[in-house]
């Protein structure tokens, strides 16, 4: 299960740790390299967590976080934005390479469309939003390294008809944006994790299952 929450700054569960946090900051602009203002910051750590934030009057952003390396990207309506990463260190204000906003027209939200397709063929119509679309693949594995199979891929909070293939492999069509992926499977804890998709490329998302007792089975 998911719970998001419009609004809150972070899908992770944990503030950094103080002893350890560190800063970072960026500024999202036009092709003319003017600052866009009101952009949706999407930062996304090695583990799939996104924090968002937004960036201000002069495009600039900033956030506290934990050292590591972080994908950045933006959104907002009219524009496709480039993305970058960047490496976060201790006690010092990170500097992240410009993300860069190309107005592209009024932009439809990120949605998923109904199910096209069969196991090992799995996407989601393009006509329902005017042909704009990415792809995000990876595979469901537990953690001896064996795919996880038939796990039902649930994206964006909604239900979806399709699951793994057989080892474990997923291949997803989707609207530009971002994305929560939650699979599931009986018997397995498979923890959510975020991914931006960028129209006409390929991102790659990956989980690791851990296996779950149920309790109350009457086994010892």
């Amino acid at each position: 299960m998911i719970l998001l929450i419009m609004g809150a700054p972070f899908l992770g569960c944990c503030q950094p740790d103080s002893n350890t946090a560190a800063g970072l900051s960026g500024q999202v602009v036009d092709s003319y390299g003017q600052g866009i203002s009101g952009a949706r910051i999407w930062i996304i750590d090695g583990n799939g967590q996104a924090k968002e934030t937004a960036s201000n009057a002069t495009g600039g952003y900033s956030m506290i976080l934990a050292p590591g390396s972080y994908t950045i990207t933006s959104e907002l309506s009219g524009y496709s934005f480039t993305s970058a990463t960047v490496q976060v260190q201790t006690n010092v204000v990170s500097t992240a390479p410009r993300i860069v906003g190309y107005w592209a027209g009024a932009a439809p939200q990120a949605t998923v469309s109904p199910a096209i397709g069969q196991y090992g063929q799995q996407y989601y119509g393009p006509q329902y939003y005017g042909g704009a679309t990415g792809w995000l693949q990876g595979r469901v594995a537990d953690q001896t390294g064996a795919g996880v199979p038939f796990a039902a891929l649930n994206v964006d909070g909604w239900r979806t008809a399709y699951a793994t293939d057989e080892q474990g492999n997923y291949r997803l069509e989707l609207s530009p944006g971002m994305h929560i992926i939650d699979p599931f499977k009986s018997g397995y804890g498979i923890p959510p994790r975020a991914a931006f998709v960028a129209s006409e490329q390929t991102a790659n998302l990956d989980f690791i299952a851990k296996g779950v007792i149920a309790l109350g089975s009457g086994r010892m």
